[in-house]
């Protein structure tokens, strides 16, 4: 090849390329998953009429989140009992301004209207300690029945009421035994039940 011409390179030239379909063809693939994080979400009033809450259920729960500073939504967080012009002001919000009554109906049923804006602010943990707060600092209780009524508060801290006593036989409220075995003078049970049922009735309205 040291004495190849050019005519010589010419012809290796082309027998190369016709050569060159012969190669194998191979194909780099990359299959990727991933997934975005949502770092922040923020809503303004205005965007109450967009259509991400353009349903009555997201626009209603929206603005309870977002106007705990409303004097019959601050009353419902710190259990106290609504009057009648705070209900009519509520009514006003939720069955005028954000949609109608039966709109209401359709998502809730016939449930109260404190009862709804309860179980989306809950109870302030302050207002739930003073409500039991005749248990919680009674010397005269023992281990047990503190940590009972302390489940208690922290439940209706997060969910606002409790109306379904079935709970109560289940974990952690039973994690030091059931009621009877806690409370073996019923009375005093019988008593802290009448503190559940007076922090639902204030939401009832």
């Amino acid at each position: 090849m040291e004495k190849a011409g050019i005519n010589e390179f010419e012809q290796i030239r082309v027998a190369l390329r016709n050569l060159m379909k012969y190669l194998p063809k191979a194909a780099v693939r990359y299959d990727t998953d991933f997934a975005d994080d949502i770092l922040n979400i923020e809503w303004n009033d205005a965007e109450l009429d967009n259509d991400e809450l353009a349903n009555y259920k997201a626009k209603a729960e929206y603005y309870v989140r977002e106007h705990q500073d409303n004097a019959a939504i601050a009353k419902l967080k710190s259990n106290q009992p609504l009057m009648e012009s705070d209900l009519k002001g509520l009514e006003e919000i939720l069955w005028s301004e954000l949609g109608t009554k039966e709109d209401y109906r359709r998502e809730y049923g016939e449930k109260p209207l404190g009862e709804f804006v309860r179980e989306i602010v809950g109870l302030d943990m302050n207002a739930a300690k003073e409500a039991f707060s005749v248990y919680l600092d009674n010397t005269n209780f023992d281990n047990r029945q503190i940590y009972f009524v302390n489940q208690i508060v922290e439940y209706i801290v997060h969910n606002g009421v409790m109306k379904d006593m079935s709970v109560l036989q289940e974990s952690p409220f039973t994690d030091y035994g059931s009621v009877v075995d806690i409370f073996t003078d019923l009375t005093v049970w019988m008593e802290i039940r009448q503190v559940i049922e007076q922090i639902n009735e204030n939401a009832a309205a």
